[in-house]
């Protein structure tokens, strides 16, 4: 397995270099620690200075050195005698060079840390994590919490949600953890007069209570499925809105880990229809795994 963990000297990144020295990574696996700056003459030129060449040349190598310094403790971290951990410093826009070293080095999971703001950080994301949630194909894991005991997962039935899923039973990195898969039966759409015009109220909650019981079959199946990894699983239903009741649900459950399927709306379809995982990202109080719908196979645990 191949791991690219960004960091960047922040207290998030330390979060996240945290839980990812704590996880018990395949044998084999790589962690690729990566930093990003755009240059410390690219900062000067922004404000309308134009450094000479030996103090542009002083300066960049300042910066070099110490973004190295932060990869370097990061890497500090990793003890375990079956894991290669590589370091790199890039000059480039972090998120860009996130997703040109995923790409570059085909990595299973890009990690981040949160890197919020503000009094409510837990909630607050900032542009790198957005764009790199964004645009990767690639399952994105933003860190708020060092641990990972705890892990609800969100199942609602669509090929996102099977690759989370699926990723969750094949990735021995989760195996340890407790497991409660959450389907969200949404019946209030059900419920509004201007969809369902002049048909009984008795005939709405038929379809209500049908569709609720679908989703305690397709939430046990899954849980079934994971428990035949080996993990400790349940299935658990409610009525609502699904991001609402899955951020609920993991502040109730203290959760250390949503994951959840994401299809990869963009621009006016965002706009129009919303996005469970995006509004889960945005408010969860612990880590999030975005998973991305597959575009080809999903792989397993890569030696």
């Amino acid at each position: 397995m191949r791991v690219l963990l960004g960091v960047d000297g922040s207290q998030a990144s330390d979060c996240a270099a945290s839980l990812a020295a704590n996880l018990a990574w395949p044998v084999g696996s790589t962690i690729d620690i990566l930093t990003a700056h755009p240059g410390s003459a690219d900062r000067l030129e922004n404000v309308g200075m134009v450094p000479s060449a030996d103090l542009a040349r002083e300066r960049e190598n300042a910066v070099e050195v110490a973004a190295q310094g932060i990869a370097d403790d990061a890497a500090r971290r990793f003890t375990g005698p079956d894991l290669t951990v590589e370091t790199r410093v890039v000059r480039d826009r972090a998120s860009k060079a996130i997703l040109d070293e995923a790409a570059r080095f085909e990595v299973d999971l890009i990690v981040l840390g949160n890197r919020g703001y503000g009094a409510i950080e837990s909630a607050v994301l900032g542009s790198t994590c957005l764009e790199v949630v964004d645009q990767s194909h690639l399952p994105v894991l933003i860190v708020r919490r060092d641990r990972m005991d705890r892990i609800l997962v969100g199942e609602d039935g669509s090929k996102c949600a099977a690759a989370a899923v699926e990723l969750v039973r094949r990735w021995s990195v989760f195996h340890e953890a407790k497991v409660r898969v959450l389907s969200v039966s949404d019946h209030d759409a059900l419920r509004m007069p201007w969809l369902h015009g002049g048909v009984r109220p008795e005939t709405i909650d038929a379809a209500a209570a049908q569709a609720h019981s679908a989703r305690e079959a397709r939430a046990g199946a899954t849980a079934s499925t994971l428990r035949g990894a080996g993990m400790q699983a349940e299935a658990l239903v409610e009525d609502g809105s699904p991001a609402y009741r899955l951020i609920e649900a993991a502040a109730d459950w203290d959760a250390d880990l949503i994951v959840v399927g994401s299809r990869g709306e963009t621009g006016l379809e965002r706009l129009l229809v919303g996005s469970v995982s995006r509004a889960v990202l945005y408010h969860a109080p612990c880590s999030v795994l975005i998973v991305p719908e597959p575009q080809g196979s999903l792989g397993g645990d890569r030696e």
